[in-house]
């Protein structure tokens, strides 16, 4: 009977899991960092800042994907969370029951909501609508979490301990993160714009900035100006009317009302007839 040869027994290659990874990862980075808040020479304080970086690049990728859909290109988002955690290599300081992700995520997530906060609105709400509405969202997981349903806003309003109405700004105000386009089409046919449905009429709109300027150029009438304009254009009256009211002819009525037609003019930089125009408007 042969004898079978002794296998010497090895030992096989673990695959180290992901958490593994993320250990050796945060081991080699306290190193680094370690060796970085030592050295005073500026070319290996480069080197060892980059490489730091690198092997944090999927943490800020990560952080700057929950921020993603919210208005902002996730290119950008991505580039604001890697200047945090270059931000938070230079201000670190390891010791002993320190840790630097313990450091580095809340500086990451402050820049990404300090960027949403600056850049994110297309038409910025006040600030205290804009610190309520991470607090609201937190109250809205957690009531249905619980409770299984979607909360009301007076729900939402005891839950975080401010008046309904606040409430109600601060979830209107989110739509400023996405305007909706005027562009948008609406209806069983989809062939009316949201821009149509807001739109003032044509010639009231080519009116208006006349009518603003107008404001202003009559303020700096005298009060027998205005009067007289009050009289022709607004009242209706005749230029004989006027000049029965005011004790002068017919004919010094026209020259009057001409002479006041002159002074708006060169206010607003405009025709005779515009003013005409703006005044009856």
């Amino acid at each position: 009977m042969s004898r079978m040869k002794s296998v010497t027994p090895t030992t096989m290659p673990t695959p180290i899991g992901r958490r593994g990874r993320f250990v050796e990862r945060d081991r080699k980075a306290e190193e680094l960092l370690l060796e970085l808040s030592r050295t005073k020479n500026c070319a290996e304080r480069e080197r060892l800042t980059e490489e730091i970086v690198r092997l944090h690049l999927d943490l800020c990728d990560g952080v700057a994907a929950r921020y993603a859909g919210r208005s902002i290109p996730t290119e950008d988002l991505v580039q604001v969370a890697r200047l945090a955690l270059c931000v938070a290599i230079k201000r670190y300081q390891p010791g002993p029951g320190t840790s630097f992700i313990g450091y580095a995520l809340p500086t990451i997530s402050g820049e990404l909501k300090r960027h949403f906060r600056d850049h994110g609105w297309m038409v910025r709400p006040p600030r205290r609508l804009q610190e309520l509405g991470p607090v609201l969202r937190l109250a809205r997981e957690h009531w249905e979490q619980e409770h299984g349903t979607t909360p009301t806003t007076q729900d939402l309003a005891d839950e975080v301990g401010v008046e309904a109405d606040q409430v109600s700004e601060c979830l209107s105000a989110e739509h400023s993160y996405h305007p909706l386009s005027l562009d948008l089409t609406f209806g069983d046919d989809e062939s009316r714009s949201l821009a149509e449905s807001l739109a003032e009429p044509q010639e009231e709109l080519e009116s208006a900035a006349d009518r603003v300027s107008l404001g202003a150029a009559l303020a700096s009438l005298s009060q027998k100006d205005r009067e007289l304009l009050q009289m022709r254009f607004v009242e209706g009256m005749t230029q004989k009317e006027i000049g029965m009211a005011l004790g002068v002819s017919q004919m010094q009525v026209s020259r009057l009302v001409r002479a006041v037609l002159e002074k708006l003019r060169a206010k607003m930089g405009v025709t005779v007839d515009d003013v005409r125009q703006a005044v009856a408007a």
